[in-house]
């Protein structure tokens, strides 16, 4: 009988110890489990940031391209309106030729400045910074030129056609020697003009608007024009 407990008590004792080892491997398969699905997780969020990565660095890139492929186009199409003003003044006569020299050499370095800077296919920002001075330095040289008193003088047709540069501003301009700030002052006043033309040309005015207005178009108009 003896024999018969410690028989059973030592097969309950197996079991229990097989059961154990069991839950321990299930617990031990459930943590691996656990790992591995976190490290699967872990590795699908660094892929997918990774992917958006790089979708942002596409995206910059063509950005960057299409800003570079705008700013072309914006330069080539300055040039051709500024050879196309040339033009115009070689046919109207407000250019001699040594203006004319003058003017279509700025062109050509500005297409030579411009072939330069694309040596590599691209454009960059500053390379285009440097471009848009030229321009606008030669399309002022250009206005200046078509409406000094050499040649046939152009009028300042967005004044009126008797309205005529005075010598002091188109020779400032030519020579250089107008400073970047009297520059700045001069387009300034400029689009104050035309402002105050187009709103001279409305009716809904007090006169005691109408006169104010116009006594400040009529001060700039004399600072920069001669009425004739």
């Amino acid at each position: 009988m003896k024999s018969f407990k410690l028989a059973v008590l030592v097969g309950m004792a197996g079991m229990m110890a097989m059961a154990s080892g069991v839950m321990a491997g299930t617990k031990a398969e459930a943590a691996a489990a656990r790992k591995a699905a976190a490290k699967e997780k872990c590795e699908a969020r660094k892929a997918a940031a990774k992917e958006k990565s790089e979708a942002h660095k596409a995206a910059v890139e063509e950005k960057k391209e299409k800003a570079e492929e705008c700013a072309k186009q914006r330069v080539d199409k300055r040039q051709s309106n500024q050879e196309k003003r040339i033009a115009h003044g070689i046919k109207k006569g407000y250019l001699t030729q040594a203006e004319v020299s003058k003017l279509q050499a700025e062109q050509k370095a500005i297409a030579d400045l411009e072939s330069s800077s694309l040596s590599d296919g691209k454009l960059t920002r500053d390379e285009f910074k440097s471009i848009r001075t030229e321009l606008n330095k030669a399309s002022a040289d250009i206005w200046a030129e078509k409406h000094d008193t050499e040649g046939n003088q152009m009028a300042a047709y967005r004044f009126g056609k008797n309205v005529f540069a005075k010598d002091s501003l188109t020779s400032g301009i030519e020579t250089g020697s107008m400073t970047p700030d009297e520059t700045k002052t001069v387009m300034k006043e400029f689009r104050r003009m035309s402002s105050l033309k187009c709103k001279l040309s409305g009716e809904d005015l007090s006169d005691a608007d109408r006169t104010a207005l116009q006594s400040e178009y009529d001060d700039l108009l004399n600072k920069y024009f001669e009425v004739h």
